[in-house]
């Protein structure tokens, strides 16, 4: 389980650090995604774990390809 947690940390952390790159806010990003904004702040501090279908939607949103936004789940540890 811990994995799970860092893998939503991680991913979390990528979100907003896209995200804020832009200068936008999580309520820009979550009307951008077609997501509400309360579960953009849960993704964001890990307390939820998106679905593959929300992953690709903020990925497009960010307009960054899925494959970079997954990426930056990986643990570097691993590598």
């Amino acid at each position: 389980m811990s994995n799970d947690k860092n893998m939503g940390e991680r991913f979390g952390a990528a979100v907003r650090r896209l995200r804020e790159a832009k200068g936008w806010s999580q309520e820009h990003l979550a009307a951008e995604a077609a997501l509400n904004r309360s579960y953009m702040g849960e993704i964001e501090r890990a307390t939820a774990m998106p679905s593959l279908a929300t992953a690709a939607k903020l990925a497009q949103a960010l307009q960054v390809p899925l494959s970079h936004l997954i990426a930056h789940c990986e643990d570097p540890a691993a590598a």
